[in-house]
């Protein structure tokens, strides 16, 4: 199912991320957009991308009169690459958690419990395919001021598994008030949320580099490991 054309070329250049922004973001399942424009479109996809949460995926042509590019929902795509799957298992994760929150808000902490455990699970799979899998095999990532990216994200792991543990005990007390419970999953949240940022800003970009290098059976091995790993 197609969306439509949306024709950008003649839009000022201040206007041309807005209109395509009103364009893309209430795509629905296996709808699509294109989007002509005269300037090639990487910095306005990535840009519109970063604003939609990774929400999109985009395929992009050039033709006679400028670049044609094909946008669709991420969800209704296949992972291209380990990053790739990794960056959609955190905005799972982020949903889990922001429902489960909401429901404690709520004061149905029967509604939340399930998310709760779902998030638990999740994250445990998950941090298993960053230290267990990718963390040994991939190059030691330090940045030109020293800061040593993997040491970081495997720090900040220790942590949001602690802030994980005190929702836990919070919700093992015996009969639990929703008010007693809220404050650590909104901590656990507001930790996850900043290690994702910092390790998409500052590790992935790099890790994908790394990834890029190997011959590919040796990514493809390593894109079927990790999978496994969050399945």
């Amino acid at each position: 199912m197609t969306s439509g054309i949306v024709d950008l070329r003649a839009e000022p250049a201040g206007r041309v991320q807005t209109a395509a922004y009103y364009a893309v973001r209430d795509l629905g399942p296996g709808e699509s957009v294109i989007l002509l424009t005269t300037a090639a479109p990487e910095l306005l996809m990535a840009s519109l991308n970063l604003q939609l949460r990774d929400a999109v995926a985009w395929q992009v042509e050039r033709d006679t009169v400028g670049w044609r590019t094909t946008v669709r929902r991420r969800a209704d795509t296949a992972p291209s690459g380990v990053i790739d799957l990794l960056v959609r298992d955190h905005r799972r994760l982020d949903e889990l958690l922001a429902v489960a929150l909401r429901r404690v808000n709520a004061n149905d902490l029967a509604g939340a419990r399930p998310l709760l455990a779902e998030f638990a699970a999740g994250i445990a799979r998950h941090l298993r395919a960053e230290n267990d899998v990718l963390a040994p095999l991939l190059p030691a990532v330090v940045a030109a001021d020293g800061a040593d990216h993997v040491g970081i994200m495997l720090r900040e792991h220790d942590e949001i598994l602690a802030h994980l543990e005190q929702v836990e005990a919070a919700l093992g007390e015996d009969a639990p008030e929703p008010w007693e419970v809220e404050p650590f999953v909104a901590i656990l949240s507001g930790t996850l949320a900043k290690h994702e940022h910092r390790e998409e800003s500052n590790l992935f970009p790099r890790w994908q580099g790394a990834l890029n290098a190997p011959a590919p059976d040796v990514a493809g091995e390593l894109f079927d490991a990790v999978r496994r790993a969050l399945s």
